[in-house]
């Protein structure tokens, strides 16, 4: 056995070692372009007068802020 016949075998060696060392993963799952948004918000479990609240104080940060003068 010559010189570069041992190369190969090693080089053969490391190859199958890698092989071996290399953990398949799996892909990680892509986000559903398709999903709705506001399902998930309002598909929570909450009490509806908790939501009402929520959603009027939420409202009346953004008007405080804003130039929105309000309709009477």
């Amino acid at each position: 056995m010559d010189f570069l016949d041992s190369l190969k075998e090693i080089k053969g060696q490391m190859v199958k070692e890698q092989k071996t060392q290399t953990p398949v993963s799996k892909p990680k799952p892509k986000p559903n372009p398709n999903r709705d948004e506001f399902k998930d918000i309002f598909s929570e479990p909450e009490v509806i007068a908790d939501k009402e609240a929520r959603l009027r104080d939420e409202f009346m940060e953004f008007i405080k802020y804003s130039d929105i003068k309000k309709l009477d």
